[in-house]
Formats: structure tokens, sequence, C-alpha cells
């Protein structure tokens, strides 16, 4: 849509250049007839360009990773309705590092995007990022974790889940499950807000459900890699571990194998996300539970609020979808696809 703008401009440049051919020289070897009407031809062409591209949203898509089925599937059905709906996407991805989220932004916005949608890889990293897209007119939607509170001003839309009630229904099933003097692991993720907002519900449920018996033992997974090790440390320094909540599903599978391994395989582990591995790890007796949001939903719902906002529409601050709990209780009502991207419900 941007590109509309610019070829006005070209279009009135060469009108310009050809009044001023007309009175500079008549006796050229080109006609100033031949002059104008070469001129007149590039800015039709330039008109039916813009024309073509009128219409257009040019959507950049900042993705925190691509590693993790969840993050996988958001992208892919983000490009696929985008698509459908006409619109031009270009994605990225941070690999998890906010550096690189940072200059990958910088660089969508020096390719004319319309609307920029973020998920953040580390939501108090993007104040710089996200003033220059809105310097340059961009319109930002920030989806899954929010960004900093400082920066939030810079955001038109959000599109989240729910977490901090999802942490807590999750700590209200750990409330009812777990014996008195229990000891609780907690496998964060807090450099993500969406993550942190988790283990704050569980905490506030807890104490809610007046379980300040439980004892919990928390580490911040820096390395997403050595979920294994740090499993294996929090057992080893703490045996009397029955139960994990854990920052996904990925985190909470590795989780349980090295419960397993350790002869702990009695313990509760529950993650979030919903991932055919642990709904299959829930049916297989494994894994307690998954706490869900559908990555389909908000990679919609977060497509929907770009193409309105690069149009000109009205759009909610902030938009939430659904989550909810699978466990052994209810794991019979959704159908399991291993192999297959989750969420096809």
């Amino acid at each position: 849509m941007k590109k509309l703008v610019a070829a006005l401009l070209v279009g009135t440049m060469c009108f310009g250049l050809v009044g001023c051919g007309q009175t500079a020289d008549t006796s050229a070897d080109a006609p100033a007839e031949t002059t104008t009407e070469d001129a007149a031809d590039a800015a039709t062409d330039v008109a039916d360009e813009a024309a073509a591209d009128d219409g257009e949203v040019f959507i950049g898509l900042a993705m925190h990773n691509q590693t993790e089925t969840w993050a996988v599937q958001f992208a892919d059905t983000f490009k696929e309705e985008a698509e459908a709906a006409g619109a031009k996407v270009a994605v990225t991805d941070a690999n998890s590092t906010p550096a690189n989220q940072v200059s990958q932004i910088e660089d969508l916005v020096a390719q004319g995007i319309d609307v920029l949608v973020v998920l953040p890889a580390d939501y108090t990293a993007l104040g710089n990022a996200l003033k220059v897209a809105k310097d340059a007119g961009v319109k930002i939607v920030n989806a899954d974790s929010k960004v900093d509170e400082a920066d939030q001003d810079m955001v038109d839309c959000f599109v989240t889940a729910d977490c901090y009630t999802a942490g807590y229904t999750a700590g209200e099933y750990l409330a009812e499950k777990l014996e008195k003097d229990a000891t609780l692991g907690a496998l964060n993720y807090s450099q993500l807000s969406v993550i942190a907002d988790r283990f704050t519900g569980m905490r506030d449920a807890l104490k809610d459900k007046g379980r300040e018996d439980v004892t919990i033992v928390e580490k911040d997974c820096t390395d997403l890699s050595a979920i294994a090790s740090y499993t294996e440390d929090m057992l080893i320094g703490n045996p009397e571990i029955s139960a994990f909540l854990c920052l996904n599903d990925n985190t909470a599978l590795t989780c349980y194998g090295t419960c397993a391994q350790m002869n702990k395989a009695d313990c509760i582990v529950i993650g979030f996300d919903g991932s055919p591995a642990g709904k299959q790890s829930i049916a297989d007796g494994q894994m307690t539970g998954t706490m869900v949001y559908s990555p389909v939903d908000l990679a919609k719902t977060s497509l929907d609020a770009g193409i309105k906002l690069a149009k000109g529409e009205t759009v909610d601050k902030e938009a939430q979808v659904e989550m909810w709990m699978i466990n052994s209780d209810n794991i019979k009502d959704y159908e399991v696809q291993t192999g297959k991207p989750a969420f096809d419900y």
C-alpha cells in the first residue's frame, strides 16, 4: 500500500519534467511530443503498478523461534491464511535470540511493511525496534507474550491467551492433587512474559487454595536444550519433588523422561501447548496434563487484526483466545494426532 504514495510522487515528477522540457529546448533531436509521450507512458506504467499494489497489505511476521511445534504451526497458519486473504508476508526467525529479532524487525521496516506482527523473543528487548516501526508509520500487532509495559503504548493490538488464568487453573489442579507438605518443581522461562504469567497464576492459586504447605523449587530455564540436566539436578537436590509444572510440552516431555529414568515416573508433570506428542504422552499415562491454547486461533486472530489496521479499520486494543486443560480425565475427548500439527480439533 505504501508503494502507491511513492508511485504518485514519481508520476507527478514525470509530468513536471515534461513541462520543463517543452520550454527549455524545442530544437533537440528528440521532439517535445516524443518526450511528452514517453513521460506519460512512464507515468501510466507507474500508476498501473500502483493500482496493482493498492490494497495489498504487506505484513512482517517476526517470530521468536521456529523450533517449537507451537511456533511452527503459528507461522504456517499465518502464511496460509494471509495468502488466502491476498496479503503479502515476510517471515523472520529470531532463533530465541533478542538481538536477532531487533535487527530483523528493523530490516522488515526497511522493506516497507504496513504491519508488524511480533512474537517477542524477549519481551523487555524490543523498545527501540518498535519505535523504528512506529516512526515509519507501521501498525504493530503484539501476539502471544506482551512486550514490556514501558513499550506497550506503541502497540496497536495485543493478541494473547490468558496465560495467568491458565497457570491459575493448573495451580488449582495441583492444589487438589498434591499431598500435604509436597514439593513442586517449576521449570520456568521468565524472559517471556506469557510464560512467567503462567507461574504467577500457579503460585496465586496455591495460595488462594490454602496450600502454603507446598514448597516450590523453581528453575529459570535459560538454556532450553538443558531441560534434562535441570530436571536431574532438581531431583538430586530435592528428591522429595512429586510434581513439575513445565513451561511447555517439549519441556514437560523431557522432564517426564528424566523422572522416569530416575525412578520417579509417578511424578505429576504438566505442560502447556497441547502438542501432538504431549497429548500422546497423556493418553499413554505418562504426562499428567497440558494447558492448551491454539496457535491456529492466535495466528488467525493476529492476521485479522493486522489486515484491519492496515486498512484503517478500528480494532480492539486487546483480543484473547481461549485456553483450557487436557488431562487423563478428558484426553478421550481430543484427537491425538501423532506426527501432525496440533489443534485441528
